[in-house]
């Protein structure tokens, strides 16, 4: 887990999950763990296809904000096919993810300044309080929601 964890923050994904809350504040906050393990499981399968070629290629690069990333990428017609399938895989994952949740800020801001103004930030307790009052929020709201929600699913 520390091994994944080290990859996660190697490829910039840690900083996505700082994004996704967790808590145990109601059942919604299941939606952002089912998505960090999504993520985790790409960082994992990224550790095993793409070890050999990390060690190979990119080993004197400082991990984190992305270098090894873009190591990876600098070397992209040298690493074996596997890992330039996962490495492709993981990324559109982590941008859809990204995608979705910056989607759901914007279209919720009325929702998060309003029925969630007062709830207090951090450990998923606005994000629970979205969830709580999807029902009531706008369309444009609970549609990127949804989103978040198949995100999880799937």
């Amino acid at each position: 887990m520390i091994r994944t964890m080290h990859l996660l923050a190697s490829f910039g994904v840690l900083s996505l999950l700082a994004v996704l809350p967790v808590s145990s504040v109601s059942a919604q906050t299941d939606i952002p763990k089912a998505i960090q393990a999504k993520l985790a499981g790409e960082a994992a399968k990224l550790e095993n296809s793409c070890a050999d070629d990390i060690k190979k290629h990119c080993s004197d690069v400082t991990p984190g904000e992305g270098r090894l990333l873009y190591c990876m990428h600098a070397y992209e017609d040298k690493i074996s096919a596997k890992c330039a399938y996962d490495l492709e895989q993981a990324a559109a994952d982590v941008q859809l993810s990204a995608d979705n949740l910056k989607e759901a800020v914007t279209a919720c801001k009325a929702e998060i300044s309003g029925v969630c103004g007062k709830t207090q930030p951090g450990e998923g307790r606005v994000a629970a309080c979205l969830f709580a009052n999807k029902s009531t929020a706008s369309k444009a709201c609970g549609d990127a929601l949804g989103k978040i929600e198949a995100m999880a699913t799937h």
